[in-house]
């Protein structure tokens, strides 16, 4: 019983934790790719683009798993 009270408080507070940053996270995320599309429209770097396209959808992926 002390074992599944002290796993549930964990779980909570680890719920409460992400949810209170989510702001910060997307801040983070629209921030890293507005710098990343202002560096391909200057570069005209494509296959880096795709690169870090991927790498987003599979955090996000992975994030819903």
């Amino acid at each position: 019983m002390l074992i599944t009270f002290i796993t549930s408080a964990v779980l909570v507070t680890s719920v409460l934790l992400v949810l209170s940053n989510l702001g910060t996270v997307a801040d983070d995320t629209s921030k890293a790719l507005r710098g990343a599309m202002q560096r391909i429209r200057s570069e005209g770097a494509m296959a880096s683009w795709v690169a870090f396209c991927i790498l987003w959808l599979t955090i996000f992926v992975l994030g819903l798993l």
